[in-house]
């Protein structure tokens, strides 16, 4: 029977946990004379787990980041056992013990400067919490990452209004990006997916650079950017947020959660926002950003049975349409005989998953679990006389079973996976379909050696119905000098399907004909897969500046392509080529950071980063076009004694960027080859009080505060029908300055 039980497990529930982070605390006890001591041997353990950890001499612990739980069972001799909701893992936590009493009265204290890197994880990962994320408007997920130096943020084109993303040189399609560790931006959500995910739906972003873990899959490039959600257990009962810029885009996000009993929770994330006003300030003749609307849900239910037993299911669903180009009021000399150009954006996406876990409490530090979902992604696009149809369907598993050998010093994960992955797409006369159906197993060893030393090994092997047999290996070292001087090693190796209309939809804003070169048309487009080995170096170095911490890290990674499909659009100005790779292909990263606190809660983060990335077109070897050579960042912060008041300021310098070759258009179409450098700035001032029991945020931000707007950036906008029209040729803001102001609700 119990054989039969742990079967039904397998095939039913999740695994959730995430050994890759830590939290860290101290524990401190305040006398009825309010006298503060240190708390030795105090054992705190994630709630359904064996992983846990007893505080030192100092009142310190460190335990690995459990994500199938947020709850931390406190135990101490003389004490009862208290239960406790942590909210952020990325915070240290201070936690006050009151003698003569029992552990109800233990208080929770926040330290946190918005974003943290561990020092013990063998992997380089950067924790953005919340409070990283109010440091701007934030809105979506694309739009998260404007005061964080290892991604760049821009237009995709001059009229869509759809932004992407930029990571160790090369574009965000090479990134694996998952939303609950599951995989979330591939297919047809590479173009748009970004601004499927609202900010206040985030609880946090965990960004990795690199080869990432085997157990995530094999389509990891460049690096893993992992998105949490509001959990319904640990999240607000109420959490409302409405927003509105200067181009009149309101949005209203409002987050609903419940407890039931405490073995079950209930969450509700809705969001809808409007873009009705229609703007040209670069008088293109275009509309700036496009008018549209968006309805975004998100249904949850969390189970915890306080033993060995968790799950969370859930249920997603997003209307998003966007309409765009050229309108009666925005053309000089309207004449009604030619006909304007418009574009159109419909996309509608619905998906199911689940998540639930079991742990071996017999069994300390094991524990198994699956994940499951499936969506369905319909697209429907045109760009003036470019029609683009698209249908995808997938189903998703993924098995852990994770354990350890002897003690927590030596664990190790083994499973398996399956993906189902239908896809229909049609664009003018193109018409492809595939389906891919990939079944891999994968195994990783962790080894700690007294802290100081650690090793992740990691190899999967796929099976895919049209590229064969493939191997995956990964592998991340790590050494401390000393606690605070830690040398990273990562690297392997990485695969995926290219998807050559949504990897490049912003060139469906122009008058090009695309030219797709096959080689194998037993493969998905004719195409061979792109493969690429990532190699890369960290060292980070914490050290003190007037008592407060400080910590510099220097980052080098090398991305070398085996293949690659390139999209060429420098051999002709009105074709695009899109090709197997046939020569060399390569992107170097070289970046600085240095983070300190100056003053007491005034925290400034700066960083210099250096790509060479370049790729073998028609014409030879030629650095990638819109990718900057040099990018610097400057971000301060600072929050006043009673935290009342928030100020954040960010300065981006960006470098000149290769523009695609326009010198056999005429004269008036032509455009320099390269662009100028230029700075953003953008900042905001939050104003955070109390209402009673609630928190209550007021915010005034702004953007690209310089106004700098680049222009000319559509090639033939007085012609959009003539060949030599081409909106894509964009390197900097469209728009201009741009105010924006909101407010935040929270019930806790």
């Amino acid at each position: 029977m119990q054989g039969l039980r742990y079967l039904f497990v397998l095939l039913g529930i999740i695994l959730a946990t995430n050994y890759n982070a830590q939290v860290k605390g101290k524990v401190v006890e305040i006398s009825k004379k309010s006298d503060t001591t240190i708390v030795p041997g105090v054992v705190v353990i994630w709630e359904g787990s064996a992983i846990g950890s007893t505080t030192d001499e100092n009142g310190n612990f460190t335990l690995p980041i459990f994500s199938e739980t947020n709850r931390l069972i406190i135990s101490s001799v003389g004490y009862e056992n208290k239960t406790i909701t942590v909210m952020d893992t990325s915070k240290f936590l201070l936690l006050v013990l009151k003698s003569g009493i029992d552990l109800n009265e233990v208080e929770i204290l926040y330290y946190t400067n918005g974003t943290e890197v561990s020092y013990l994880n063998p992997i380089k990962m950067e924790m953005l919490n919340e409070r990283s994320l109010m440091k701007a408007a934030c809105c979506n997920l694309s739009e998260s990452f404007e005061t964080n130096p290892s991604i760049d943020v821009n237009f995709a084109d001059a009229i869509s209004g759809a932004k992407q993303i930029q990571m160790l040189g090369l574009s965000g399609q090479y990134a694996q990006i998952t939303k609950e560790n599951m995989p979330y931006l591939r297919g047809l959500a590479n173009n748009y997916g970004l601004s499927f995910i609202p900010g206040t739906w985030i609880q946090s972003i965990q960004l990795s650079k690199g080869a990432g873990s085997v157990v995530n899959g094999y389509e990891s490039l460049t690096g893993q950017i992992n998105t949490e959600l509001q959990n319904p257990e640990s999240s607000d009962k109420l959490n409302f947020n409405v927003y509105a810029n200067e181009n009149a885009r309101n949005e209203y996000n409002l987050n609903l959660s419940h407890r039931f009993n405490p073995k079950l929770s209930f969450g509700l994330l809705s969001h809808m926002s409007y873009n009705p006003l229609v703007q040209d300030l670069n008088k293109d003749g275009f509309a700036d950003i496009p008018t549209g609307k968006q309805y975004n849900f998100m249904n949850k239910y969390a189970f915890n049975n306080g033993k060995n037993f968790e799950a969370q299911v859930g249920a997603a669903y997003v209307k998003d349409e966007r309409a765009g180009g050229q309108y009666a009021g925005t053309v000089k000399n309207y004449n009604d005989t030619v006909p304007l150009y418009k574009i159109g954006i419909d996309n509608e996406k619905w998906e199911v998953y689940s998540k639930t876990g079991f742990v071996f409490k017999k069994k300390p530090g094991t524990s198994m679990g699956l994940q499951l979902s499936y969506l369905d992604h319909n697209q429907t696009n045109f760009y003036g006389n470019n029609k683009y149809n698209g249908l995808e369907k997938t189903f998703y598993a993924n098995y852990i079973f994770q354990g350890i050998l002897g003690t927590t010093n030596n664990t190790y994960k083994i499973g398996a996976s399956f993906m189902n992955d239908e896809v229909k797409e049609s664009f003018n006369l193109y018409k492809f379909k595939r389906l891919e159906q990939v079944t891999g197993v994968f195994a990783e060893y962790a080894k700690n050696y007294k802290e100081k030393f650690n090793i992740v090994a990691g190899i999967r092997v796929d099976q895919h119905n049209y590229y064969g047999l493939f191997v995956i290996p990964r592998l991340h070292l790590r050494y401390a000098f000393k606690p605070t001087s830690v040398l990273r090693f990562s690297g392997g190796r990485a695969l995926r399907t290219a998807n050559i209309f949504t990897d490049n939809s912003y060139l469906m804003a122009s008058s090009r004909q695309w030219y797709v070169e096959t080689s194998d048309l037993a493969k998905p487009y004719g195409l061979n897969p792109e493969t690429a080995w990532n190699y890369g170096l960290n060292y980070t170095q914490k050290f003190k500046i007037n008592y407060r911490d400080a910590y510099v890290t220097l980052d080098l990674y090398r991305t070398d392509f085996v293949n690659q499909v390139v999209t060429d659009i420098d051999y002709n100005t009105q074709e695009v080529h899109i090709f197997n790779l046939k020569g060399p292909s390569y992107s170097n990263t070289f970046q600085f950071e240095f983070n300190m606190e100056p003053r007491k809660r005034l925290f400034v983060k700066m960083a210099y980063r250096f790509v060479d990335t370049k790729m073998s077109f028609k014409e030879g070897l030629m650095q990638k076009a819109m990718v900057s050579k040099h990018r610097a960042f400057i971000n301060i912060g600072y929050e006043t004694k009673n935290s009342h008041w928030l100020f954040d300021f960010t300065t981006q310098y960006n470098g000149a960027k290769r523009l695609p070759g326009t010198e056999t258009n005429p004269d008036e179409y032509q455009r320099a080859a390269y662009s100028p450098d230029y700075f953003n700035l953008l900042g905001q001032i939050t104003y955070v009080t109390k209402i009673k029991k609630a928190d209550f945020n007021i915010y005034l931000g702004v953007e690209n505060l310089l106004n700098y707007k680049q222009t000319n950036p559509i090639v033939s906008g007085d012609m959009p029908y003539s060949k030599y029209f081409d909106a894509s040729m964009v390197w900097g803001s469209i728009y201009g300055r741009m105010l924006y102001m909101g407010l935040r609700f929270k019930i806790k």
